[in-house]
């Protein structure tokens, strides 16, 4: 049996409504829509009196898709035979094809030999107008049209050359950068990389590991004289982050008073708090060493500062 209704047995793709008393397509029904991967069934699988004998769906067959667009499945699509097959037909996907690279590459030689057809049928075609005007005029004419033909094709040809050139040296000059700016980079990476090799050492060492007691007995006042040391100290240490102890927290352990740490700060535009605390304490007590002011840094676990007085060069002590 093809149908299952008798009224809309001319259409399969429809079944018979007992209200409208029409054939109804059975993708307008509302719980019947459109399935990817299937067909309906012969007249949704409905009778005339609305019994059902099949779903009202049945999966597509083999060889056959369809992507949401068709009420009935389609046929799948066979690549001809100078395509390449991409992916294989499947219940919801067409088979899909395209020209074989070495296809492709005819077809470009064919392209580019009309073309050059076409541009020599037209030179000829030129050619033989002009010679019919020139008929009449002296060889001399003809020598000077030539020579006027040459130098176009040379300024042409040399006009190419300059162009690959450009594009050559441009390339170069691309690659050059991205190559120096990648050891820029890799330069940077390693300095990283060295920070925070030091940094560890300076939490898991003690202090005379890190420090040696040269550096350790040298002035306070050579931190001063550093002006690289310092800098980085500054940068360290000024700022005011949540958690974190600064230049006040180091200010209160060398026994300044809050009002002066808050008019320090005050004035941090125009000098650092640090410079002006460490040069407080040269002033208050002139035999302070780097090793007091290390140890006040590792009793605020700020240990990248301690790391950063490694590098106090001692030739200044002597």
């Amino acid at each position: 049996m093809g149908h299952y209704s008798e009224n809309c047995s001319d259409d399969l793709n429809t079944f018979w409504d007992e209200l409208s008393k029409t054939c109804v397509p059975c993708h307008k029904h509302s719980q019947h829509p459109i399935l990817p991967g299937y067909e309906f069934s012969p007249n949704c699988g409905r009778h005339d009196d609305g019994g059902r004998s099949e779903a009202p769906y049945r999966p597509c067959a083999a060889q056959s898709f369809n992507n949401g667009s068709f009420v009935k499945c389609q046929p799948c699509f066979r690549c001809a035979p100078n395509h390449q097959k991409l992916s294989e037909c499947n219940t919801t996907t067409d088979t899909q094809c395209c020209l074989t690279s070495h296809q492709f590459q005819t077809q470009q030689v064919q392209r580019s030999t009309t073309l050059r057809d076409q541009v020599s049928s037209s030179s000829l075609t030129t050619a033989k107008h002009i010679g019919l005007g020139l008929h009449g005029y002296s060889a001399t004419a003809w020598i000077v049209l030539t020579v006027i033909l040459v130098f176009s094709a040379l300024a042409f040809l040399l006009f190419i050359y300059i162009k690959k050139r450009r594009r050559t040296s441009r390339a170069f000059c691309f690659r050059d950068k991205e190559n120096t700016h990648q050891r820029s980079r890799s330069s940077k990476t390693t300095a990283a990389v060295n920070e925070e090799v030091a940094l560890l050492q300076s939490e898991t060492r003690s202090l005379e590991d890190i420090l040696s007691p040269d550096l350790q007995s040298a002035p306070l006042q050579m931190v001063l004289d550093n002006l690289d040391v310092l800098e980085e100290l500054v940068i360290l240490l000024d700022p005011e982050s949540p958690g974190v102890k600064n230049t006040s927290h180091l200010a209160s352990r060398c026994s300044f008073p809050a009002t002066w740490i808050t008019y320090t700060y005050s004035l941090r535009e125009s000098k650092s708090p640090l410079r002006a605390v460490l040069e407080g304490v040269t002033t208050k007590h002139p035999e302070w060493t780097v090793g007091h002011l290390a140890r006040l840094l590792r009793e605020m676990d700020r240990n990248d500062a301690v790391a950063v007085l490694t590098k106090l060069s001692l030739l200044k002590v002597f």
